[in-house]
């Protein structure tokens, strides 16, 4: 019996997170498809339209939003859309923290690039973080810099306020030291 236990957990191990993937990836081209594909569909007709048209329009969608929010003018307009989203209470509290989080994504924002990784030692262990700001001017303490400590598996994540010549700096890129993190070190290399 411990042996066909052993076999299917092997067996779990390898088909949950394919699964999953798969159905996260299903999930979104469901929503996408659902989110252009009905417009397009009454737009259109029944004759012209194909599934997947809304995931091409959605990805299409994307990328010129992108385009527009690269441009001076749009970028303009956009910031002020969203510092009005801002001054909304309910909005403000879903808006900011997820704004907040993709800039944490390296090269996707400005603010990414002063990132680097350091360890701290919260507890008497040391944690890797990422320095999301140096300059704190708000707290009477200077010399303190702001690092986020991601925890394993996108579980969340903690803000610590620590002196700057408390931390060490490691030499790792920001993305490959998130991609540690989140996998709990599971995908290190032997070297």
């Amino acid at each position: 019996m411990k042996k066909l236990n052993q076999i299917f957990f092997k067996g779990l191990i390898v088909v949950l997170p394919i699964m999953l993937t798969f159905y996260l990836l299903y999930w979104a081209s469901a929503k996408a498809e659902g989110l252009f594909g009905s417009v397009v569909l009454w737009a259109v007709g029944q004759e012209y339209y194909f599934p997947g048209t809304g995931i091409i329009l959605t990805l299409i969608f994307i990328f010129l939003v992108g385009l527009l929010a690269h441009g001076y003018f749009t970028a303009r307009v956009f910031r002020w859309f969203t510092d009005q989203l801002e001054k909304f209470p309910l909005i403000k509290v879903i808006y900011n923290p997820l704004k907040d989080l993709m800039a944490l994504i390296p090269g996707r924002s400005q603010t990414s690039t002063n990132q680097h990784v350091v360890l701290v030692t919260v507890g008497g262990v040391k944690v890797m973080g990422l320095v999301t700001r140096e300059n704190i001017t708000e707290l009477p303490q200077h010399n303190l810099i702001s690092v986020y400590i991601p925890f394993s598996y996108m579980l969340g994540g903690m803000t610590v306020l620590v002196n700057a010549n408390e931390v060490e700096n490691v030499d790792i890129p920001v993305d490959q030291a998130i991609k540690l993190s989140v996998t709990a070190w599971i995908k290190a290399k032997e070297s």
